[in-house]
C-alpha cells in the first residue's frame, strides 16, 4: 500500500509464569522454517507440560497461556518481522503498570508487559534510543485488579503509590482533597 517502506520488527513479551513461546523459540529453537514447523518439538513440549501437570500462572491473565492456539501463525509473524521473544516477571509487569498509571494512562497487566519488555530490549541493545517504538496498551485498567491494588496498598514495588483511605463521609473526603 506504500504506507511504510519496511516491515516493522516485532517483539513478543511473555510473562515468566506463562513463557511457553519464550521457551519454544529461544531454548527449543522452534522456528517457522518456511512453513516446515517441527511438530515433534511442539508435541514433546506439550507432553512434558501435561506430564508435569503444568498450569501457567501470572498476574496478567490475558497472557496466561501454556498452549498458544495460533502458535504456527505466531512463528510465521516472528519470521516475517525478524521478531524476538522475551519474558518478564510479574514484578516487572506491575512496576510497568504503575509507571503507565503515573502518567495518566490505564491498561491491563498483560499490556504493561510490553513496557516491561521494552526496558529489557533497550538494556540488551536491541532497541536504540533514537528508534521509533510502538507498545500496544489494551484492556481495561481494572482488569486483574487485586494484584494492582495490593501492589500499591501494600507497597510491593518501587513505584507503589499507596492510596489514602477515607471513610464514606463527604466532609472527610473534601478535607483530604484539599
Amino acid at each position: 500500500m506504500g504506507l511504510i517502506d519496511q516491515v516493522p520488527r516485532m517483539a513478543i513479551i511473555n510473562a515468566t509464569g506463562a513463557d511457553t513461546l519464550t521457551d519454544l523459540v529461544n531454548n527449543k529453537k522452534l522456528t517457522w522454517n518456511d512453513s516446515h514447523v517441527d511438530q515433534a518439538i511442539i508435541d514433546g513440549y506439550y507432553a512434558d507440560l501435561t506430564a508435569r501437570n503444568f498450569s501457567p500462572h501470572t498476574c496478567a491473565s490475558a497472557i496466561e497461556i501454556s498452549r498458544p492456539v495460533n502458535l504456527k501463525k505466531c512463528l510465521r509473524a516472528i519470521d516475517v518481522c525478524d521478531g524476538v521473544v522475551r519474558a518478564v516477571t510479574d514484578e516487572e509487569i506491575l512496576d510497568a503498570k504503575a509507571i503507565i498509571g503515573k502518567h495518566g494512562l490505564g491498561c491491563e497487566p498483560a499490556s504493561a508487559a510490553t513496557i516491561a519488555g521494552l526496558k529489557h530490549l533497550r538494556a540488551e541493545g536491541l532497541i536504540e534510543p533514537d528508534q521509533r517504538v510502538a507498545c500496544v496498551l489494551t484492556g481495561h485498567a481494572l482488569k486483574d485488579p487485586d494484584r494492582t491494588v495490593n501492589y500499591h496498598k501494600d507497597k510491593q514495588g518501587q513505584f507503589s503509590n499507596p492510596p489514602i483511605e477515607a471513610s464514606n463521609d463527604l466532609d472527610e473526603i473534601l478535607k483530604l482533597i484539599k
